[in-house]
């Protein structure tokens, strides 16, 4: 979905729930550069489970984070997630683009739950069906018009110009393909755990196989912290990232995260199940862990436990050029997983696929 004009450049604009980020690449003979990051946490409510509650505090923080980093540029890609956003993988009858694109709205009806009049299409063509020659593989995306419009609306309110609509899920593939460089027959499980949603992402080949949303993420770490303590919202953020609270011991802290990062796991391990039941030729030799959520004291060992894979953070800064003296490696390394989806989007030129 894209909106606007061709544009040179364009900043990646990743407005989670809980926090917006910001990032703008530079192309330079040497290869791509770092310009410019930055993030901003947003109030508690102003977004709730991908849902804009006050567009006016959500353009009034992305117009304070642009000033604050000395965004220029107005042209930006943007992303959404959640139960208004469906990606699935379908075989259709082989044709070319052009007769897909005439075929879409009824190609896509009979797998969406909701009317396919209330959705924007899109569609990649993956390639052809190996069992059935008239046949191909299509990756079918669809996501509601009014969170779209929402979005889109929010963007233009803080004076940028949206040209490129994308999915969270697509952005951490861009930017793990990227940064990672992925060999001819390896496998990985992109996780991503959000504020109110986790993303699994099962990649082959640089092929999305599997996608599954989750709605869970941090926010449930907070509240429970909230909940039994009264502190302030930025009071729990902080304990639910360094584990430690000065209103509950160290093994009450313990007990909330893992009761919560144990729902996680349940939540992530059916997705790998089912792609080893479709795949049985097949083993994930890696989990790319991102999101603010992923951060939780504790929770990459878990799910490395819970499915038997090495889990490591993912690294979006791979491959780039940082200037040291411009950027605090220490600080780009802490957040560099909260930093994918933004980088991700930065990746994009419009009129790509």
């Amino acid at each position: 979905m894209k909106f606007g004009k061709k544009s040179v450049n364009l900043i990646g604009l990743d407005i989670g729930s809980g926090s917006i980020k910001v990032t703008e690449l530079e192309d330079r003979k040497d290869g791509r550069s770092l310009k410019r990051f930055g993030m901003l946490e947003l109030p508690m409510g102003a977004i709730e489970e991908g849902i804009i509650r006050d567009a006016d505090k959500v353009a009034e923080k992305i117009r304070e984070l642009c000033v604050g980093y000395n965004i220029k540029e107005v042209n930006a890609a943007i992303s959404i997630a959640g139960y208004s956003v469906i990606v699935k993988n379908i075989m259709v009858q082989k044709m070319t683009e052009e007769e897909m694109q005439e075929n879409l709205h009824v190609e896509a009806e009979q797998y969406l739950p909701f009317d396919v009049k209330d959705v924007y299409l899109d569609f990649h063509i993956v390639g052809d069906n190996p069992e059935r020659d008239d046949q191909m593989s299509l990756i079918l995306v669809a996501a509601k018009k009014d969170m779209v419009d929402e979005y889109v609306t929010v963007v233009e309110m803080a004076n940028l110009n949206p040209c490129i609509m994308d999915v969270d899920a697509f952005a951490l593939q861009n930017v793990f393909e990227s940064a990672y460089q992925p060999q001819e027959g390896q496998v990985f499980a992109l996780v991503d755990v959000g504020a109110t949603k986790t993303n699994v992402n099962i990649v082959r080949n640089n092929n999305s196989v599997l996608i599954r949303d989750v709605s869970m993420g941090g926010m449930q770490i907070t509240q429970e912290i909230m909940s039994r303590t009264a502190a302030s919202y930025e009071e729990a953020e902080h304990w639910k990232m360094t584990g430690e609270s000065e209103k509950l011991s160290p093994e009450e802290m313990e007990e909330i995260i893992t009761t919560v990062c144990d729902r996680w796991c349940e939540e992530i391990r059916p997705a790998i199940d089912f792609f080893y039941s479709i795949n049985s030729d097949a083993r994930i030799d890696k989990i790319i862990l991102s999101g603010g959520g992923g951060l939780v004291a504790g929770f990459q060992q878990m799910l490395s436990a819970s499915t038997g894979i090495t889990v490591e953070y993912m690294n979006p800064f791979l491959n780039l050029k940082v200037d040291d003296e411009a950027f605090d490696s220490k600080y780009l390394k802490k957040i560099a997983p909260q930093a994918s989806i933004s980088l991700g989007l930065a990746l994009r030129k419009v009129g790509d696929k």
